[in-house]
């Protein structure tokens, strides 16, 4: 009966060594407090715990593959966090680049991957993420209203995006030759009034700010007067 024990035994340690992800050996990392205390609330399924035993492990020890190994697969059965469960299982990787479980650990990353992009991008099978979702959506909205203020600016005769003038479209007057433009076909006047400017001189007449700027030479918003009077253009 003794004999029979001893050999369970043994074949219980030998079972227990093979799914350790580092080959069963032995190290600081494995008797670390923190550490045990994670493996033994895995055990009770408290995973939460269990969770935060091996993130106080990191801490004692940043390079703790063992901790980056448990945290990794936490995440990768019971968070559902894809990018969380690919940077530990890779820190885990880089911390033990000779890993007997470094291929299967590899394949899971790339699965995780997928599921990432799946996430984001969709993809025929799959919708994409409903907060990548809900973000386009705003994207859209916010795109739909941009236009509409454009719309909404043009047809007071506001250019939404006025082209800076170039010199290739600026003429210097010839000698002898006034700087005046000629007069527009049709033109009143008006008064500044007090709180104007230029933009609204432009608005209440309906004709284009550039309009205005071109029958009024020299025109400089930052020294309109009230009581000065300005040209305003009409179309025939």
């Amino acid at each position: 009966m003794r004999e029979f024990l001893a050999i369970f035994i043994a074949i219980l340690a030998t079972a227990w060594i093979g799914c350790e992800p580092t080959g069963g050996a032995v190290n600081a990392e494995d008797k670390e407090p923190h550490f045990l205390e994670g493996r033994r609330q895995m055990q009770q399924r408290d995973f939460e715990g269990a969770e935060r035993s091996f993130h106080k492990a990191l801490e004692a020890n940043p390079r703790s593959s063992l901790a980056h190994y448990e945290i990794g697969l936490l995440y990768l059965t019971r968070k559902s966090a894809p990018a969380a469960a690919i940077y530990h299982l890779q820190r885990y990787l880089s911390l033990q680049p000779n890993a007997p479980n470094g291929k299967d650990v590899q394949n899971h990353i790339e699965a995780l991957k997928g599921d990432l992009a799946r996430d984001i991008l969709g993809s025929p099978q799959h919708a994409p993420d409903t907060a990548i979702q809900q973000l386009r959506s705003q994207l859209n909205q916010m795109a739909a209203e941009n236009q509409a203020l454009r719309h909404q600016l043009q047809s007071r005769g506001i250019n939404p995006n006025p082209r800076p003038a170039t010199n290739s479209t600026v003429q210097l007057p010839q000698p002898g030759a006034t700087s005046t433009p000629p007069p527009p076909v049709a033109s009143r006047k008006h008064k500044v009034q007090s709180g104007e400017n230029p933009t609204a001189i432009a608005r209440r007449y309906g004709i284009q700010l550039q309009e205005l700027y071109a029958a009024n030479p020299g025109l400089n918003p930052s020294k309109l007067q009230i009581g000065q009077e300005l040209i305003i253009p009409t179309r025939e």
